[in-house]
């Protein structure tokens, strides 16, 4: 039986540059090290083939991942985080430094499963013309030579079009002990990386900023030194402790240059900026083209408001030379915030997605503007929404059928996260109001209301209704707001529509109850 587990990623918080002695490790009752070590910390980025199974097993490059080091002070030990390309373990593993080479001994567990009795160890393993025909070893050790600055994996070959490889890989440990997990690396080259993150003064003192694009944003820290600027929190999701710098020039401009920021788990990202520009799909949508210059973000800025603005992109990237994935704010504006009290502008449905019959749920994707009506920024952690359907109740969302709630509820935060169990992946509600799993059908209208607490008070939107037929446009809100119209519900007690296909229990205006099936 062959078991793949998937790693998620985890955030390194800082980079340290301590020294210390071999001796400073402490493993876990697993043998794991899942601490930094003390000592000279180093950053190598990887080249060379690899092997995992997201899905389905897939011969792939190492190129664009990065790998940590420590060397002890002494020079007799070296430490690897992450040692294999795509398993993210975020742990250690020990070599020992002589004669110009590192030498990793085998059989050290890199991950252990708290739901089983084990886990998974590092090995050689030889893959031989199929995925399920190869040879394993954990003992004895692999060897990477020292050249100049970079490392070079020894005694290790693929060809993938032959599904025969060579390299250091992970097998299990336990109950499935020798099996492998389909994860190998071959021919690895790690070259040395020289980048830091920026010096932020000590005493230096922040203000709190909107960074506001499209129709979202959210706070962060900005700072002044001279000339230069200091801006903290641009990411939301990966590296939100990081700082970047940029500096007014002598034409007034601000301009943030190409900065390292912070490792992300097995990938170093950038803050940069680049040229953007619409076009417009044949479905109505919006295709974003980037242009890569030299990675520099340049903004306009306004002295009388405090702003600052751009006309460029900024990107959260894993790249220092290309656009490649990670966070993305087109034309951000930076500006003074202070909480004030006032109410939201109104939301829409920007789309619904009516797939209740192929797919047992419909999708609607919600615009929450974080604009209140005067055009003050509003904090997205006091801002929530509601769902509206035939009448002017809020929309109940069930632990029944949202998996991962830990109770009903009728207001969604616009920050909501929740741990989601993969075996109920299907019960989103996506963050930050991009989009909502409908789970019943039969309406005639949805709506969405926006609500705000801040500055002491709570203020809300107008109810903004999807209309799905045009004619109930006209009628529906008369309607629905009639005091004797019938209310419907489920077996279980829940408001339904009147469309809501199942058993429906009805009380009717004269206060008859009246049960159907549809």
């Amino acid at each position: 039986m062959n078991i793949h587990r998937f790693f998620g990623a985890a955030l390194l918080m800082a980079v340290t540059f301590a020294t210390a002695s071999a001796a400073d490790v402490t493993r876990d009752a697993h043998g794991i090290i899942r601490e930094q070590p003390a000592g000279i910390h180093r950053l190598y980025m990887r080249s060379g083939g690899a092997t995992y199974a997201p899905l389905y097993f897939q011969a792939v490059t190492q190129d664009g991942i990065s790998t940590e080091m420590v060397f002890s002070e002494d020079g007799t030990k070296a430490y690897f985080k992450n040692i294999i390309s795509h398993a993210a373990t975020n742990t250690w593993v020990e070599g020992d430094v002589a004669d110009g080479k590192i030498t990793v001994p085998l059989g050290q567990v890199v991950h252990w499963f708290d739901d089983g009795n084990y886990g998974m160890q590092l090995a050689l393993v030889e893959v031989k013309g199929n995925i399920n025909t190869y040879t394993s070893k954990n003992k004895g050790s692999v060897t990477f030579r020292m050249e100049g600055n970079d490392l070079y994996l020894e005694g290790t070959s693929g060809t993938p079009d032959e599904t025969t490889f060579v390299g250091l890989g992970l097998t299990y440990t336990g109950q499935y002990n020798g099996e492998w997990s389909y994860y190998l690396d071959y021919e690895t080259v790690l070259s040395y990386k020289n980048v830091a993150m920026v010096d932020v003064p000590k005493d230096l003192e922040t203000k709190t900023y909107s960074m506001e694009y499209e129709n979202t944003g959210h706070l962060v820290n900005v700072g002044f030194r001279d000339n230069d600027v200091y801006v903290q929190g641009i990411s939301e999701n990966n590296v939100p402790t990081a700082w970047w710098k940029g500096t007014i020039g002598a034409d007034g401009k601000l301009v943030f240059p190409l900065q390292f920021a912070q490792v992300y788990s097995t990938y170093l990202l950038y803050f940069c900026g680049a040229d953007f520009e619409g076009e417009t799909t044949a479905s109505g949508g919006t295709t974003w083209n980037y242009l890569w210059t030299d990675g520099s973000a340049t903004f306009s800025i306004d002295r009388q408001k405090g702003t600052f603005s751009s006309e460029q992109a900024v990107f959260v990237n894993n790249a220092d030379d290309h656009i490649e994935r990670g966070e993305i704010f087109r034309a951000p504006l930076f500006r003074p915030y202070q909480e004030k009290a006032g109410t939201p502008s109104d939301p829409s449905v920007y789309t619904y997605l009516d797939n209740f019959d192929s797919w047992g749920f419909s999708i609607m994707m919600p615009s929450i503007p974080l604009l209140d009506t005067e055009g003050n920024f509003m904090d997205p952690a006091k801002v929530s929404w509601q769902i509206y359907v035939d009448d002017d109740e809020p929309y109940t969302l069930y632990t029944d059928e949202y998996k991962y709630l830990t109770e009903e509820i009728d207001e969604i935060p616009y920050l909501f996260t929740a741990e989601q169990n993969a075996k109920f992946s299907r019960s989103y509600i996506y963050e930050k109001a991009y989009a909502i799993y409908i789970f019943q059908t039969g309406f005639r209208r949805i709506g969405v209301q926006t609500i705000y607490r801040g500055g002491g008070e709570e203020h809300r939107s107008n109810i903004v209704y999807h209309y799905f037929d045009s004619a109930d446009a006209v009628t529906d809100i008369a309607t629905d707001r009639n005091a004797g119209s019938e209310q419907h519900f489920d077996l279980s007690g829940r408001r339904v529509t009147d469309h809501h296909r199942g058993i429906t229990i009805s009380r009717m205006p004269d206060g008859r109850v009246v049960k159907r099936l549809r």
